[in-house]
């Protein structure tokens, strides 16, 4: 009974383990793909919304008209800042979000461009609705390094989603009508990779860029500000217009949407190589684990017998020489 137990054990545990390899495996055909033909790209609008789509298998964004823009592209401190409209699916759900996607950034500190600065994007919503450490809040905040590994944290965006966790306000009432947070003000703040005793960047005290829907009063490099920000949730809520079958083609071009994706197929040899391996010591330990002891004895009984045979030939051999 209890060979059964551990054996059902080791199989679940193989199946999750899998699972776990599976993900590296997807995430490492990622990071080639995005080391490839996104991490080199990124001030070009259409590799990095593209990329974005294709690496985080997002449903489609609104190429226009642009939820948001801020561009600065003089003085010290320069960038893009664009929000699109995007759709994404969990499961059988779909949910409208927003995308920020910073690009084009040259940052000048002590009269030197900065080489890969880190950017920290933020943003403060009127509800506290963002799940962060397993705590709701009305911040949160997204850290990007360019020279590190691609991964769905680590790239040059904020998402948004009306969906339990972001921007929905939790309601006990089942019945009652959804509401969601609305984004009071968007920050942009830079590192030149200073890190502090714990490890963590450095970011300097004054952001680059502060939009919000009141006025602003504290200093912003450049004075880079937007007063006037504010974004109408049914700007971005496309879904609802589509038809009773969803997004349809008819949808797609009357809402300027982009839903084409790369092919990744070209990047699947390093996603085998990795499961290739895994199987091979998934093989090595189960034959060790299960079949190796079997086959010992059996193998050792087998040299025994052609033991016995060898001496029974060699006593034959002695009997007719005597004759």
């Amino acid at each position: 009974m209890m060979k059964w137990i551990g054996r059902s054990i080791y199989v679940l545990a193989i199946v999750f383990i899998s699972v776990v390899v599976f993900r590296l495996a997807y995430t490492a055909k990622l990071q080639e793909y995005y080391d490839a033909e996104v991490r080199e790209n990124m001030d070009d609008d259409e590799t990095l919304l593209t990329g974005l789509m294709t690496s985080l298998t997002i449903d489609y964004y609104q190429e226009t008209p642009k939820i948001y823009e801020y561009i600065s592209d003089e003085g010290d401190y320069q960038f893009n800042l664009s929000a699109y409209a995007i759709g994404i699916s969990y499961g059988d759900e779909k949910y409208d979000g927003l995308m920020f996607v910073i690009n084009d950034i040259k940052i000048v500190e002590d009269d030197e461009l900065l080489e890969n600065p880190i950017i920290r994007m933020s943003v403060t919503l009127s509800h506290q609705t963002l799940l962060v450490n397993d705590e709701y809040q009305n911040n949160g905040s997204i850290i990007f390094d360019p020279v590190l590994q691609f991964s769905i944290y680590n790239v040059p965006a904020l998402f948004l989603f009306d969906a339990p966790n972001y921007t929905l306000i939790p309601n006990d009432d089942e019945n009652a009508e959804p509401e969601y947070a609305l984004i009071e003000t968007l920050t942009l703040e830079y590192s030149n990779g200073e890190t502090n005793d714990n490890g963590s960047y450095v970011f300097d005290e004054v952001p680059f860029f502060v939009a919000s829907n009141e006025e602003y009063r504290d200093a912003v490099h450049d004075d880079h500000k937007d007063s006037n920000f504010a974004i109408d949730p049914e700007s971005y809520r496309l879904s609802d217009d589509f038809g009773a079958d969803g997004l349809t083609e008819d949808d797609i071009v009357a809402f300027n949407l982009v839903t084409e994706k790369d092919d990744l197929s070209a990047y699947n040899g390093v996603m085998w190589r990795i499961m290739l391996v895994y199987v091979l010591v998934v093989v090595i330990i189960t034959y060790f684990l299960f079949f190796h002891k079997y086959v010992r004895l059996k193998l050792q009984r087998k040299q025994e017998k052609e033991v016995t045979v060898s001496k029974q030939a060699i006593f034959k051999d002695d009997v007719e020489d005597e004759k």
